[in-house]
């Protein structure tokens, strides 16, 4: 479960954007916030203290919030997350247990709800921004299932076997599916050592590019509805993988979608930054502060920048022991 996330806003921050309209950029650092006999505290000083990024990242969320609650309000239908809040109450034991969890994240549930209708209307703008084509879906995604033989980690791995052992179990299984397609649900559940997918008969669900080890994709991708593939070794054992029909491809194809867009902005931060920009040039946002103006352009409207930090947030993963395969669809 993904933990709960809130931005805490500095008051100077939202100040300084959201109040400063009619003051120029000197005014506004020069307003004083606190005076006492022993000198005064004025915003230049807060700035200084907290640092123009910060101030930054926090004004530019209040503001970008504002714009995607004028742009898609009326456009985004969010009536189900009422009931996928409900949903997340159940899987943390209850209304209460929520509610204070959300308290320890300075939280209510209608913050929560509010910050899952902006995630939609984010999504809403990235799908408005970045096209992808059915074509695109089809090209990039695969239904499949598979049957893991895990390779012994260590001496304590109960699960696995010798690479040899493991090999040789893998080919076998291998042969029985050849010999009886239908069996491969069946056989999944009883020998297949990835225990999220065995029970529902080793189903993947949607696979798409770039998701899984590149052994294991490279293999998948070639089989066409219904072939199995010889058997794959990857860094987590052996694998035998079947493509499945893909007759829900019409409904499940809007997640299939924002999946590859997200994948697109990864790989490519522009496309995000545009979609920011284009929604900044049409709300004529004014900056009444140089500095912040300079620090939004310089880190949260920079692509490269981003691209550094996804490149900063990768190495620190790996060196935490790596994200390992997703066994999800």
């Amino acid at each position: 479960m993904k933990a709960f996330k809130k931005v805490l806003i500095p008051l100077t921050a939202s100040a300084l954007l959201l109040g400063g309209c009619g003051h120029d950029a000197t005014e506004s650092k020069d307003n004083t916030l606190i005076t006492s006999k022993a000198g005064n505290v004025k915003v230049a000083d807060v700035m200084h203290k907290i640092g123009d990024e910060q101030i930054a990242n926090s004004s530019f969320q209040i503001l970008l919030n504002k714009l995607l609650n004028k742009e898609y309000k009326d456009k985004v239908d969010t009536k189900d997350i009422d009931k996928e809040v409900k949903q997340e109450e159940k899987q943390y034991g209850g209304k209460d247990q929520f509610e204070s969890m959300l308290k320890q994240q300075h939280m209510s549930i209608d913050d929560y709800k509010e910050e899952k209708r902006l995630q939609a209307y984010q999504k809403q703008l990235l799908e408005d921004k970045v096209k992808v084509s059915d074509k695109d879906i089809k090209d990039n995604t695969k239904k499949a299932s598979h049957i893991l033989i895990k390779v012994k980690e260590d001496k304590k791995d109960k699960e696995g076997l010798s690479d040899k052992d493991a090999k040789k179990k893998a080919e076998d299984i291998q042969k029985q599916v050849d010999k009886d397609p239908d069996k491969f649900e069946d056989i999944a559940k009883k020998e297949s050592k990835d225990t999220q997918t065995a029970k529902k008969g080793g189903s993947l669900g949607y696979v798409y590019k770039g998701q899984m080890d590149e052994k294991f994709e490279k293999a998948l991708f070639k089989l066409k509805e219904g072939q199995v593939s010889d058997v794959v070794k990857t860094d987590y054992g052996y694998h035998i993988i079947k493509a499945n029909k893909e007759d829900d491809f019409d409904k499940e194809k809007g997640k299939l979608k924002s999946k590859i867009i997200q994948q697109k902005v990864q790989k490519n931060p522009k496309l995000l930054t545009d979609a920011y920009k284009d929604l900044l040039k049409k709300y004529k946002v004014d900056y009444k502060d140089r500095d912040i103006k300079k620090a939004i352009e310089d880190s949260i409207l920079d692509p490269q920048k981003i691209k550094q930090q996804q490149q900063q947030q990768e190495q620190q993963q790996a060196m935490q022991g790596g994200q390992g395969m997703s066994m999800g669809g």
